[in-house]
């Protein structure tokens, strides 16, 4: 008798363990499955670089987009296709697209856990900005990632991951003045001058809440 209920109450224990553990590794907003809950975003993508018209930048970096659906890995999804070339003629060269979130995507960046997005790439290094208002001199929030060319990879950033860069002003981070979410490539990941062709598909742009 004893025995039986030394070992009711292990069992109960090693549940209650269990129990503690999967709360403790999910963290934040959950679905009914005990996840994050996951939405796409839906909006409409845009190019920019530092050769943009009343930018004051003068340079002569390029880039363009289209989108279109494609099959990827057996599943059809609607891509964003990214190309271009970054030069130095401005100095601090680049170029970037983004997306012009609806009103409803826009409002869940606010209460963020993470976001995430499939890419296909070059081999080259990018970075996701986090846009928000109270900083003014470009140092915007954003996370630095590799592709692997011609290998489709998921990226999944938490919001603390987001980080300025080393010569910003440093500014808190505050969610709720986030203005935009934008993708860029620049010179100082490159290794010519005039020269620096980039190429890159884009899909699945996903927050979680």
């Amino acid at each position: 008798m004893k025995n039986t209920k030394k070992l009711c109450l292990l069992a109960l224990f090693v549940i209650f363990c269990a129990v503690i553990l999967s709360c403790a590794s999910s963290g934040g907003a959950k679905d009914a499955g005990g996840q994050d809950k996951p939405t796409l975003v839906v909006g409409d993508w845009f190019a920019y670089s530092d050769a943009d018209p009343g930018s004051g930048n003068n340079g002569s970096s390029t880039v363009k987009f289209t989108t279109g659906k494609e099959t990827i890995n057996g599943e059809e999804v609607t891509v964003c296709h990214v190309t271009g070339n970054v030069t130095t003629k401005y100095q601090y060269g680049f170029s970037g697209w983004g997306i012009v979130a609806d009103e409803k995507s826009f409002e869940l960046y606010k209460t963020a856990k993470s976001l995430s997005f499939w890419i296909l790439g070059d081999g080259q290094r990018y970075t996701i900005k986090f846009v928000i208002n109270s900083v003014k001199d470009y140092g915007d929030y954003e996370y630095t990632f590799t592709t692997e060319k011609g290998v489709p990879k998921k990226i999944e950033v938490p919001m603390k991951y987001f980080m300025q860069p080393s010569w910003a002003k440093p500014v808190k981070m505050d969610q709720t003045l986030v203005t935009q979410i934008q993708w860029q490539t620049h010179e100082s990941w490159r290794k010519a001058g005039n020269n620096n062709p980039f190429d890159i598909k884009i899909w699945g742009f996903t927050v979680y809440n």
